[in-house]
């Protein structure tokens, strides 16, 4: 069986750019949830080591791929 880490999973955010905690966003890891989206502020995320303390989350989801240099650039000029 393969180890999945956090850092490759897409529900992973970062502070301070990506989410205001870093945590596991996934809607059944969450800690707390808003349904209001002007709420969105007081949202916890999970805590994604104690989730993943024996690498093998069933909630992984593959985070997509980041796009070539290249296709950034064609993707600004449009």
């Amino acid at each position: 069986m393969t180890k999945i880490l956090c850092k490759n999973c897409c529900h992973l955010k970062m502070a301070p750019y990506q989410a205001p905690r870093t945590g596991c966003w996934h809607p059944d890891h969450m800690q707390t949830t808003q349904k209001d989206a002007w709420l969105d502020e007081q949202q916890v995320p999970g805590n994604h080591q104690q989730i993943n303390l024996r690498k093998d989350c069933v909630s992984f989801e593959a985070a997509p791929g980041k796009a070539s240099l290249w296709q950034r650039f064609r993707a600004f000029g449009t």
